[in-house]
């Protein structure tokens, strides 16, 4: 039972100026995250997984080529798929199929068309679009959110100002912010080497939501 208890009352919103600012910054990007297939078909999983290996072995030696760190490549291990046929009512097993996939971080977007080109000639057969950001987000991501602090601070002096009152301290602050990263049209993505790379540019944001305290006259 509720009786004889206090009920406390319900949290009010912080009263005072209430201002959004908000912060943008843009760069081009100079780091692609590009992810790497490899699909075979067959009867025989060992010999499908072979062949999947000497794909990825060669494709580790183009990395090399291209001053690829090792620590930049993620393969996968060999997954190994039932293939499934029809045969009247019933599904019957006919086959398998094995894939491995390979992640690669490029940090020198100009070795993409080559990237790319010597990749297919490996035996990779399906590429994602390549994801794109900057090896300077962090930094960005500062001065987005000092650029969104300082338009909440003028904004909530020129409302202040308006009303005859003085801005105080923040009382209440909320932060939020994301980026947009860009991702290599497949259009983009053709195995000619003369291909040019137009990353566009990367788009970070930064919002706080403040209110600050108001300091009658």
């Amino acid at each position: 039972s509720l009786l004889g208890c206090a009920v406390a009352p319900p949290l009010q919103a912080a009263e005072g100026i209430r201002v959004s600012g908000i912060g943008v910054v843009e760069t081009v990007p100079d780091i692609g995250t590009l992810r790497l297939h490899a699909r075979r078909e067959g009867n025989d999983p060992a010999a499908l997984e072979r062949e999947l290996g000497k794909v990825i072995r060669s494709l580790l030696d183009v990395s090399r080529d291209l001053g690829i760190e090792a620590e930049d490549m993620t393969a996968t291990a060999v997954r190994i798929t039932p293939r499934y046929r029809r045969r009247g009512e019933d599904q019957v097993v006919e086959g398998v199929v094995a894939s491995r996939s390979v992640t690669v971080i490029l940090r020198d977007l100009s070795r993409f068309p080559e990237l790319l080109q010597r990749a297919l000639a490996s035996g990779i057969n399906n590429v994602d679009p390549m994801s794109l950001d900057t090896s300077i987000r962090r930094e960005l991501e500062t001065e987005a959110l000092e650029l969104a602090m300082s338009d909440a601070i003028s904004k909530a002096d020129h409302v202040a100002a308006g009303f005859a009152v003085e801005r105080g301290s923040a009382i209440d602050v909320e932060v939020s912010g994301n980026h947009a990263a860009p991702m290599m049209a497949m259009q983009e993505m053709r195995a000619d080497s003369s291909t040019p790379v137009a990353p566009g540019v990367i788009r970070i944001n930064s919002q706080v939501r403040v209110t600050f305290a108001i300091i009658a006259p």
